[in-house]
């Protein structure tokens, strides 16, 4: 009976380690090896300026949204981690109680505030988005639900 031998590497065993480190970038790990330094140790990432970016953001905001001569008030209970890039929480016409839930993704680009892409959903179906940037405690973008498009000017409570 034929003796059966395990196929030879086509890499020698030597020159893995090089080749995977040299391929890790590449392969989405990179956050992390954040702060990793030139002697290979790893430092914790300093999470407090995104903390304090999210307590910045989160919040309760109220304001107007507008269509034309059609006004609605809004209250948003928003909920933002700057780590995930992630923004929810819940929308409600304060005129006729209707209350949507809110979830998308929250980009960062100063100390207090960034920009809000979400979807809002009503009693699981897709009732509408909202793109909207959020500066010095003011919320002003777009609210398209299926029927009008209100542009909102949301102000962040005390």
């Amino acid at each position: 009976m034929p003796t059966v031998r395990p196929a030879r590497p086509a890499v020698p065993r030597a020159l893995l380690p090089l080749i995977l480190t040299a391929t890790l970038p590449l392969s989405g790990c990179t956050p992390i090896l954040n702060g990793l330094t030139g002697n290979l140790t790893l430092h914790p990432n300093p999470t407090a300026p995104a903390v304090q970016g999210a307590d910045r953001v989160s919040g309760t905001y109220t304001g107007t949204g507008r269509y034309g001569l059609l006004n609605n008030r809004y209250r948003l209970v928003l909920n933002v981690n700057v780590a995930a890039n992630r923004a929810d929480g819940v929308l409600t016409n304060t005129g006729n109680a209707r209350s949507y839930a809110v979830t998308g993704r929250f980009v960062p680009v100063t100390d207090d505030g960034g920009s809000v892409d979400a979807e809002l959903f009503e009693g699981g179906r897709k009732a509408g988005t909202l793109v909207a940037r959020v500066r010095n405690g003011e919320l002003r973008g777009t609210l398209a639900t299926l029927a009008f498009a209100y542009d909102v000017t949301l102000t962040r409570q005390p």
